[in-house]
């Protein structure tokens, strides 16, 4: 069974593409290119609860750069899920959206949770989190882009990393990351999960008001 976001994901507009949401990339500061992906995923997801489908670059940096304040980032670690759902929070008042943000539903609930935000047409937030306890580990999460032959192949390899999902169906979950849409096999995502812990790999889940 599929579920997924009712509208278009909001779009880009760069000197060379339409985008599928935003990408820290964009951004001249080192720190937040490097630990920005949370602030970007939040932001994107406030544009697409406002209506917003698609916006020049300029406006999409200045309108991050306005909520950075609510997302304060450590130097070279950025931030946790606790204090994600904290700012989230912050803005979606700010906004006056009927909209409340929280951190980690368990393992059991994952899926359920992520498919019933996506039902509600509410964009779901995970994370990749970083090897735990042992943070100086090299495993890592493949990402995968569609084929013109209607397959899969991979992308690129994440962790530490929080990314926007579009869409979930049986096998797949379909996200937005680095400006790009983007594929995560379930099955990796749980093996993921049960390897580093529920802790850190987990869901920034919304509920209406």
């Amino acid at each position: 069974m599929r579920c997924e976001l009712t509208r278009p994901y909001p779009r880009v507009e760069t000197e060379t593409e339409l985008s599928c949401g935003g990408s820290q990339n964009w951004f001249a500061d080192r720190n937040f290119r490097l630990c920005g992906c949370g602030v970007v995923a939040c932001a994107d997801t406030l544009l697409y609860l406002r209506g917003r489908e698609g916006l020049p670059q300029t406006e999409y940096i200045d309108y991050v750069n306005s909520l950075r304040r609510y997302f304060p980032l450590i130097p070279h670690r950025g931030i946790d899920g606790v204090r994600l759902a904290v700012g989230m929070n912050l803005c979606l008042r700010r906004a006056g959206l009927p909209v409340r943000a929280g951190w980690r539903v368990s393992r059991r609930g994952f899926w359920e949770r992520l498919a019933r935000m996506l039902a509600d047409d509410l964009p779901a937030i995970v994370s990749i989190g970083p090897n735990f306890p042992r943070v100086w580990g090299k495993e890592r999460l493949t990402l995968y882009r569609r084929t013109e032959e209607g397959g899969y192949e991979a992308a690129a390899s994440t962790k530490a990393h929080f990314l926007t999902v579009l869409a979930l169906d049986d096998e797949w979950m379909e996200v937005s990351s680095w400006g790009r849409r983007l594929w995560i096999r379930r099955a990796d995502y749980e093996r993921y999960m049960r390897a580093q812990g529920a802790l850190l790999t987990n869901l920034l889940y919304l509920e209406r008001r």
